[in-house]
């Protein structure tokens, strides 16, 4: 039953987070899949100012409300952003969280990410942590 909840309850999340993505004014482009590991080793994804995880572990929905570049000597795009979602856990654990991370577009179509990720367990012993996510993912 408490993956059930916790399958719900991300649909749910997904839902509001892509209409307010819609509703953005200049969305980031595109649609952009691979792997990485974030909640266990899994797919990631992105489109527009959401994204996504589905791995060993869970999932996850981030909704990224602030992006920016990142003025450094380098010849790859790099950029900052800031999000917040939430996640659900195949044991019943459910939580929220704020991201924190770089993407780098590394080669024409492809870009890696890394984030830190603090998260507050809200079910199942209440507590804070310290996760953290990378990736690759490739945009259609």
């Amino acid at each position: 039953m408490n993956m059930m909840k916790t399958m719900v309850l991300s649909f749910i999340l997904a839902l509001a987070l892509i209409g307010t993505a819609q509703a953005e004014d200049a969305p980031l482009k595109g649609i952009k899949l691979g792997f990485g590991f974030d909640r266990g080793f899994g797919i990631a994804g992105a489109m527009g100012k959401l994204k996504g995880f589905i791995g060993n572990d869970g999932v996850s929905v981030d909704y990224l409300f602030h992006r920016d570049a990142l003025e450094i000597e380098v010849k790859a795009p790099v950029h900052w952003y800031v999000g917040a979602g939430g996640f659900g856990d195949w044991d019943g654990d459910l939580g929220v969280r704020l991201p924190v991370g770089v993407d780098v577009g590394f080669a024409k179509r492809l870009d890696g990410y890394a984030e830190i990720i603090p998260r507050l367990r809200v079910n199942n012993n209440t507590d804070f942590g310290l996760d953290f996510g990378i990736g690759v993912r490739y945009q259609f």
